[in-house]
């Protein structure tokens, strides 16, 4: 099966909504370093609400899907 691609439409600072009701800050303040607007990615999986992309630190971390757009598989 081959990796869904991604572009990344925003490197901009994100809450997440958890379970519980609480928010989970995904970033302080400015940009994410760790991905590079409009770059394409591979994303390793995803969920309802994440996509498991392998970022520029070459690790794969959970990303909000608001922070990207699908552009192939």
């Amino acid at each position: 099966m081959a990796r869904l691609k991604v572009r990344c439409i925003s490197t901009k600072a994100y809450l997440k909504e958890m379970p519980d009701g609480s928010f989970l800050q995904g970033q302080l303040e400015g940009d994410l370093i760790s991905l590079t607007l409009n770059k394409i990615y591979d994303a390793l999986e995803e969920d309802d609400e994440d996509y498991r992309v392998i970022d520029n630190t070459n690790e794969d971390y959970l990303y909000p899907k608001m922070m990207f757009e699908v552009v192939g598989a």
